[in-house]
């Protein structure tokens, strides 16, 4: 059986965090995140009507704490501007990737705009140890991640008003698994995942799935197998990844391959039980270990090319909100932000 890596060197955290600068994409806490803005278009959620009694919130990122394994563990949160605390609001958890902060992750993925655009709740969880990572491999000597994230969204549950059937988790590299993960030890809570340049985890969960991953990764190969920078470790390919979760999800293991444009190729699985889109791949032809379309760029002797042919956050959120109900009212004080889906 292939075996995943649980953490990354320390040196290649290290370069990675000399490659972001301060870490927090050159803006301060609380600004309107880096990153193609995604589409303004507001989508409305399933789920009850409206909670009472009301959980109302300011808008704006914070910082929160939980003791969770019996150690203090933190988060991000942001609520999205036009937050009333009687709708309930989709809930996204993104995942830092390895030596990153939370904020970075936030930033990179262009989160906070995207979450005013579509009325969502963020939570962008802190990891471990030093450098930062996820126990996604789930290593005895190592911390109960998912305890914590269970934990944390019991607690964001307690405070604002979330749509249980619209909780979704994605990641980058180490915290692409650990939103895998997620999905396999807690199937009743999460609806999908996004994983991006992802470490994958050894197991098959029954939420949707989309990947996106480069074909020139140098730190977690696209076929799987060893690299240089991990001598000794093996990883799992991308495409055995899609097509055992499609599997799982019972989908057609083989997949319908499209050519996008010269450097993304779209895989999607068939024959599954709910339509065509609950498994899809996006390969990046000669990405690297990148978030393709952000504006976070980081040097492309370090991670390879980042790709501006897609936007991984549009994406994966139009796949997201495949699940949501459209006919629903659109998120009070987004009046504006109801245009034609066009990025500014």
């Amino acid at each position: 059986m292939i075996r995943a890596l649980f953490a990354f060197p320390a040196a290649l955290a290290l370069a990675l965090l000399a490659a972001c600068g301060d870490g927090n994409g050159g803006q301060p806490a609380g600004s309107p995140s880096a990153g193609a803005t995604p589409s303004p278009t507001a989508v409305s959620v399933s789920g009850p009507a409206r909670c009472e009694p009301a959980r109302p919130a300011p808008s704006g990122r914070t910082s929160r704490t939980l003791i969770a394994g019996g150690i203090e563990r933190r988060y991000l949160l942001y609520v999205a501007q036009g937050y009333d605390g009687t709708t309930p609001r989709p809930l996204l958890v993104s995942f830092h990737g390895l030596g990153q902060p939370a904020d970075l992750q936030l930033d990179t993925g262009a989160f906070e705009a995207l979450a005013d655009a579509q009325g969502l709740i963020v939570v962008a969880p802190v990891g471990t140890q030093d450098p930062l990572r996820w126990n996604n491999t789930l290593q005895s000597d190592g911390p109960d991640d998912v305890a914590f994230v269970r934990d944390m969204l019991d607690a964001v549950s307690a405070e604002l008003c979330i749509d249980q059937d619209a909780v979704f988790a994605a990641g980058y590299s180490n915290g692409a698994g650990m939103a895998q993960r997620l999905a396999c030890a807690m199937p009743d809570r999460i609806a999908a995942i996004a994983l991006v340049a992802g470490q994958y985890v050894d197991c098959v969960g029954a939420a949707r799935l989309i990947m996106f991953h480069g074909t020139a990764d140098p730190v977690l190969p696209y076929d799987g197998g060893e690299t240089p920078v991990f001598p000794g470790f093996s990883f799992l390919p991308a495409r055995r990844v899609a097509s055992e979760w499609a599997r799982g999800l019972g989908c057609d293991g083989l997949a319908q391959i499209e050519r996008a444009s010269a450097e993304i190729e779209v895989s999607r699985f068939v024959a599954c039980p709910l339509g065509t889109d609950e498994v899809i791949l996006y390969t990046v032809v000669g990405g690297g270990h990148t978030w393709p379309g952000t504006a976070v760029v980081l040097p492309e002797s370090v991670v390879g090319r980042t790709t501006a042919a897609i936007s991984a956050t549009e994406l994966l959120w139009e796949f997201f909100a495949l699940g949501l109900d459209p006919s629903a009212p659109a998120p009070a004080g987004d009046e504006s932000d109801t245009g034609d889906g066009a990025v500014d």
